[in-house]
């Protein structure tokens, strides 16, 4: 089948290869547009050309002389693998057959951004891989394909996006294969059952430990660790990352951000109901563990230190 192809970073690379081998042919590979004046780069790219196959790199997808230019193409199906920017409707008109989109996420609960960051973030015990066929709407297209995964209480966001690294791979040539044949079953998703997540940025990552619990500062340490920004606080106005947690076998109470064990690298921390282990820790600037720094009884950030602050010595009895 002749492939339009748009994607990004691992996951693209690998859908593409995976349709490369089951002898489709892919007829333009579409990036995210690069910084700048620099060229496009990463292993997607480095493929794509490797393969002397058809690189384009928009700024905008759904401007009409990009529209153009990859209908001249005339493939039958579009493929979606990582790709960001929202496509319109004469993008989703350029292939009879229509366009396919890997999504991260059970539909239709967790339509929009990020979903397997706000999976752990929610502190699901399962996260879905679906393929969907693109409509006009965000995410609301009818399911083609899905698989789901149990979430361990260790995992982290890297092992979430290894899982479905290994998989889409497997999935798309399953629903390509299926389109060619006629033979797919859609399941229309039910919107009243429907949610949707926004975006996530680098500042949502600061914890405030009197604003959240054990389990929900163990959920955003480990739903935004590598590859992502991370979690973080701040130590004598030096900003902390967070890397890793666990939460105590036994619950151990506490006040929100107080420092109570020092044991090899982790720190025992108060959160808003008991403590949990902050197991990695270093200061950004230097990249050095923040444990030889510190102290018992050291306190991290709460927004009672912040309204203590700005009361001054006039809030004070």
């Amino acid at each position: 089948m002749k492939i339009l192809f748009a994607g990004n970073k691992e996951r693209g690379a690998r859908c593409l290869e995976a349709l490369l081998a089951q002898g489709h042919q892919i007829v333009g590979v579409i990036t995210h547009p690069s910084a700048g004046r620099l060229p496009a780069k990463g292993r997607l790219v480095d493929l794509a050309r490797e393969l002397r196959l058809p690189v384009f790199h928009p700024e905008n997808v759904n401007d009409s002389p990009v529209l153009e230019n990859l209908r001249q193409l005339q493939p039958e199906l579009t493929v979606l693998a990582g790709y960001g920017p929202i496509v319109k409707t004469e993008f989703l008109a350029l292939a009879p057959k229509g366009c396919l989109n890997l999504h991260g996420g059970k539909l239709p609960r967790y339509r929009g951004s990020s979903p397997m960051n706000w999976a752990l973030i929610k502190g699901e015990k399962e996260f879905t891989l679906s393929i969907i066929q693109v409509d006009h709407g965000v995410d609301t297209g009818d399911v083609l394909l899905e698989k789901s995964f149990p979430i361990r209480p260790e995992d982290t966001i890297a092992e979430l996006d290894r899982k479905a690294n290994e998989t889409f791979p497997q999935l798309l040539v399953e629903a390509v294969t299926q389109v060619e044949r006629g033979g797919l079953r859609p399941r229309k998703q039910d919107s009243d059952q429907a949610g949707y997540f926004p975006l996530r940025f680098p500042d949502d990552g600061f914890i405030v430990w009197d604003l959240y619990t054990a389990e929900q500062i163990h959920n955003r340490i480990r739903a935004l660790s590598d590859p992502y920004p991370g979690a973080y606080t701040f130590h004598k106005h030096r900003k902390v990352k967070l890397s890793a947690s666990r939460l105590t076998e036994q619950p151990v109470h506490s006040e929100a951000g107080r420092i109570y064990r020092i044991s090899d690298s982790s720190l025992l921390v108060g959160a808003s109901d008991r403590c949990l282990w902050i197991d990695r820790a270093a200061f950004e600037d230097t990249g050095e563990s923040v444990v030889p720094a510190v102290s018992r009884y050291d306190k991290f950030p709460t927004i009672r230190d912040a309204v203590a602050a700005f009361a001054g010595p006039q809030g004070k009895k």
